[in-house]
C-alpha cells in the first residue's frame, strides 16, 4: 500500500527537524515546503544508480530506508551506508549536475520528499545560518573537483610540491662545529663527498660552509697562512634560510627562488637541525631549472639577454601545474620571478640614463606595482599597471626631477614592453605624470581621489589600492602605505561609493543559477573569468581590508585575515578560497593553452568547451562570488 501524501503544514513540521532546515523562518519553511516533489519507492526500487545524470533534487527520506552502495570496476558492489528518516542524501551531485557516484536503493517501501535545485539557492542567499551549514560541504566539494582536475594533468606520478618537506630532505647531514678549523672542515667536505658543511651550536644551525667559501675567503688570500687558521665561525655564512619539516616542498622552492640560493636547513619545533632540503630534491625537472633562470636573470646585462629568458619562465608555470601546485603556490612563484625581471630592467634603464647623459636618479625613489601584479596573482604577461614615488624636493627643482622619472619610467616600460608585457591601454605607467610623483604629490593625488569620487578617480583607486613595493627605496612605499591606510579605513563614504561601483555588474548567473555567457559580439557564447567573477571577489575583498587597515595585498591573504577578525564565517572565508583558487586556476589552464598556442590569454573561456567536472566547479565558484557580493552589500549597507 502507497504512502499517504503529506500536506504542507506536515511538511513544514517535517522540515523543522532537520538540520539545517531548521534554521529557516515560517516564510522559506512555507516557500520550500510548497515546492517539494513526493516520490514513494517499494523495497527493492532503485531511486538512483551509479552513472546516472543527476536529477538537480536533494532527497529528504520521510519513512522506510535506503541503502547506499558503490560498484568498483570489476562491478563488485559494496553498501557503504543507510539513510533513514529525517535524513538527506544526493547532495554530492545536488551542486555540480554529475553523475550519481553510488546507488540508492530502497530496503522498504520508502517515501522521499524532493527539493529542487532553484528553489534551495534562493534559501541559500536569503539565510546565512542554513548557507553556513552547507559551506564545509560545498567547500569539500570544490576541493574533490579541482583534485580531479589536477589528477587529469599529465603528472610525474608522485605529490609534486604537496610532499612534506620532511619527505624530501636529507637527515644525515654534515655538521662541524663554530670553532672547527679550516683543515677540519676540509677533511668533513672530502670524507663525506659534500660541498658544504652546516655549522651548528648545541644542535641548532648558525651557519653554513661552502666549497666557495673555502675558495673565496681561505684560498684566494693573500694572507694565506692565518686564514688557513680561521675558524667555522669566520667562515661561515650566518642567517640561514630555514624550514619545518611539515612545510610543503613549494614553500621551500619559494624560499630558494626568493634568495638565490640553492640549499635551506630544516628546524623542528625547538629550532634543533633536522635536515638540509636542495633544490635538486624540490625541482626534478630540468624544464624548471628555477635557480638558473634567477642567474641568468641576474647576469643579464641588456634587454635582449632577458627576453631570451621568457620561455624558460613560461615552463616554469607549466611544470607547477604539472606537479599540481595551487594557483596560489603558482602565482606566487611566477611573482617571484616576474619581479627579478623588473627590477633587472629597471637597473639596465638605470644605466641607459647615466650612458646617455642624464646622470643618476637626482633623488631617491621607488618602484609600485599595481593590480594583478601587486596582489601577487600574476601568471601570464598581462599589460602593465605600475608608478614611481620620489623623495620630496626643492620646489625650484621639481619640473626637472619629474621629468627625469619620466625619462626614466619610458625607458622602464619599454623594456617590459619587449619582454612581453604590453603597455596598459589606460596608461597607468610610469611614464605618465598621473603615475609618476614625489611622495607628496601622491598625497595630493590621493586626496583628490577621495574628495572627488568621479568614475575616472574610482577607476584609479581600484588600480592603485593594491600597489606593492618591487624596487628602490622602500621607505617612501611604507610611509605611502600608511597614509592610504589611514584615509581609506576613516572614510566609510569612499568605502560605500567603491563597493556601489562593484555591485553595479553582477555574477552572469540566471535566476536559475546557470552561467550566462555574451549574447553577441565577437566573444558570444563566451565567459570572462577576469571581469565577470574574479574582479568582483577582488573588489569586495578589498573593502573589507581597507576598512579594517589590512596591509596585505593578495586576495586570499586579505581573507584569511578578515577570517581570523571574525568579519566573515569561518566557512563562508574557507569556500571563498575555494572558489577564487577555482578560477583563478580555470584562467592559468586556459592561458597557457593559448600560450602554448601563441594566443595572447584574453580571460574568455567557452563553458561549453569545459568537462562536466570544470563546468561544475565553475557555476559553483560563480554562485559564491554571488554571495560574497550579497554579503558585502549588507555589511556596508547598501541600498539594493
Amino acid at each position: 500500500m502507497s504512502l499517504a501524501t503529506i500536506d504542507l503544514e506536515k511538511r513544514i513540521e517535517i522540515l523543522e527537524q532537520i538540520t539545517p532546515f531548521d534554521t529557516l523562518n515560517r516564510d522559506q519553511l512555507q516557500r520550500v515546503a510548497a515546492s517539494l516533489l513526493e516520490e514513494t519507492y517499494q523495497e527493492g526500487i532503485y531511486i538512483g544508480r551509479q552513472g546516472e545524470t543527476s536529477r538537480h533534487v536533494l532527497f529528504l527520506v520521510v519513512k522506510g530506508k535506503v541503502e547506499i552502495s558503490v560498484k568498483d570496476k570489476y562491478d563488485n558492489e559494496t553498501v557503504t551506508g543507510y539513510r533513514e528518516p529525517l535524513e538527506f542524501m544526493g547532495e554530492t551531485v545536488f551542486f555540480s549536475g554529475e553523475e550519481y557516484p553510488a546507488s540508492a536503493r530502497a530496503v522498504e517501501e520508502t517515501q522521499c520528499l524532493l527539493l529542487p535545485n532553484e528553489v534551495f539557492e534562493e534559501v541559500l542567499v536569503e539565510n546565512p545560518d542554513f548557507a553556513a551549514f552547507f559551506s564545509r560541504m560545498l567547500a569539500e566539494r570544490l576541493r574533490v573537483l579541482y583534485q580531479k582536475i589536477s589528477d587529469d594533468e599529465d603528472s610525474a606520478g608522485d605529490e609534486g610540491f604537496n610532499k612534506r618537506i620532511g619527505d624530501v630532505m636529507i637527515t644525515n647531514v654534515v655538521t662541524c662545529s663554530p670553532t672547527d678549523d679550516v683543515q677540519q672542515i676540509a677533511s668533513l667536505m672530502h670524507d663525506y663527498n659534500v660541498s658544504s658543511v652546516i655549522v651548528t651550536e648545541e644542535k641548532k644551525p648558525v651557519g653554513i660552509i661552502t666549497e666557495g667559501d673555502l675558495v673565496s675567503k681561505v684560498l684566494s688570500n693573500s694572507d694565506l697562512q692565518n686564514r688557513a687558521k680561521a675558524t667555522a665561525k669566520e667562515l661561515m655564512s650566518s642567517g640561514l634560510i630555514s624550514v619545518h619539516p611539515n612545510d610543503l616542498t613549494y614553500q621551500a622552492f619559494l624560499l630558494m627562488v626568493k634568495n638565490r640560493i640553492t640549499h635551506v636547513v630544516a628546524t623542528d619545533d625547538d629550532g634543533n637541525l633536522a635536515g638540509i632540503v636542495a633544490m635538486q630534491d624540490v625541482i626534478k625537472s630540468r624544464k624548471t631549472g628555477a635557480l638558473a633562470i634567477v642567474n641568468r636573470i641576474e647576469a643579464s646585462a641588456t634587454i635582449t639577454e632577458l627576453v631570451e629568458v621568457r620561455r624558460e619562465v613560461d615552463q616554469v608555470l607549466r611544470a607547477l601545474l604539472v606537479e599540481r601546485a595551487t594557483a596560489m603556490e603558482a602565482t606566487s612563484v611566477i611573482t617571484e620571478l616576474y619581479d627579478r625581471i623588473t627590477r633587472k630592467v629597471i637597473q639596465i634603464s638605470e644605466q641607459a640614463m647615466v650612458d646617455e647623459g642624464h646622470g643618476p636618479p637626482p633623488a631617491s625613489y621607488c618602484w609600485i606595482t599595481m593590480g594583478s601584479s601587486g596582489r601577487k596573482e600574476q601568471y601570464a604577461r598581462t599589460d602593465q599597471d605600475n608608478g614611481i614615488i620620489y623623495e620630496n624636493v626643492p620646489e625650484e627643482k621639481e619640473e626637472e626631477v619629474k621629468k627625469y622619472f619620466l625619462t626614466l619610467g619610458e625607458k622602464v616600460v619599454a623594456g617590459l614592453e619587449r619582454y612581453g608585457f604590453e603597455r596598459c591601454k589606460g596608461n597607468v605607467m610610469a611614464n605618465n605624470e598621473d603615475w609618476t610623483h614625489s611622495f607628496g604629490g601622491w598625497r595630493n593625488a590621493i586626496k583628490e581621489w577621495i574628495t572627488f569620487l568621479e568614475p575616472q578617480n574610482v577607476r584609479y583607486m581600484t588600480i592603485f589600492l593594491d600597489f606593492r613595493f618591487v624596487y628602490g627605496k622602500k621607505s617612501l612605499y611604507d610611509l605611502l602605505l600608511n597614509f592610504v591606510v589611514r584615509n581609506f579605513r576613516n572614510s566609510l563614504t569612499v568605502l560605500n561609493f567603491l563597493v556601489e561601483d562593484n555591485l553595479g555588474k553582477r555574477v552572469p548567473l540566471s535566476i536559475f543559477r546557470q552561467i550566462q555567457t555574451e549574447r553577441s559580439g565577437p566573444y558570444k557564447g563566451m565567459l570572462n573569468l577576469k571581469t565577470s567573477a574574479c574582479v568582483h571577489m577582488v573588489d569586495c575583498v578589498r573593502v573589507f581590508a581597507l576598512r579594517e587597515g589590512l596591509l596585505a595585498t593578495n586576495t586570499v591573504e586579505r581573507l584569511k585575515e578578515i577570517g581570523k577578525r571574525g568579519l566573515l564565517k569561518e566557512k563562508d572565508v574557507e569556500y571563498f578560497i575555494s572558489a577564487y583558487e577555482t578560477l583563478m586556476m580555470l584562467r592559468i589552464k586556459d592561458a597557457m593553452e593559448k600560450m602554448r598556442k601563441g594566443i595572447v590569454p584574453d580571460n574568455y573561456i567557452n563553458p561549453r568547451d569545459l568537462s562536466n567536472r570544470e563546468y561544475a566547479l565553475l557555476r559553483e565558484a560563480l554562485i559564491m562570488v554571488s554571495r560574497l557580493q550579497t554579503i558585502t552589500n549588507t555589511n556596508f549597507r547598501i541600498a539594493p
